[in-house]
């Protein structure tokens, strides 16, 4: 894989473990592998996950699959394309229609509570 692509897709999985970790936070879960695991496997119906998969996607080490994306967004009250994707830039603009405004004001309300 080349440099480049290797790069990006370790941006992609830093960038969904802070909007995982940010989402968990406003919901008032602690960015936790067990917790994660746990509060995951009690809302899906698919076969369970470890705690060392979830520690691998807070960590930024791995995204889950999209089913189980959609639970996770559905359990944190946001959309999947914002949690597995973040903004949709083009050309350097954020498209508003990708990210609700709802999603935002989580995100900055836990980035407003690190800063303090």
């Amino acid at each position: 894989m080349p440099q480049s692509r290797a790069n990006h897709a370790q941006n992609q999985r830093a960038s969904f473990s802070q909007r995982l970790s940010a989402s968990l936070e406003v919901v008032g879960i602690p960015p936790s592998a067990t917790i994660l695991q746990r509060e995951y496997n009690s809302r899906s119906d698919q076969a369970p996950i470890t705690t060392h998969a979830a520690r691998k996607s807070l960590m930024g080490e791995a995204i889950p699959t999209q089913d189980r994306i959609q639970v996770l967004a559905r359990w944190l009250d946001v959309s999947p394309s914002w949690l597995r994707f973040g903004e949709n830039e083009i050309d350097g603009r954020r498209n508003s229609n990708d990210v609700t405004a709802q999603e935002w004001r989580r995100v900055a309300a836990v980035t407003l509570q690190r800063l303090q």
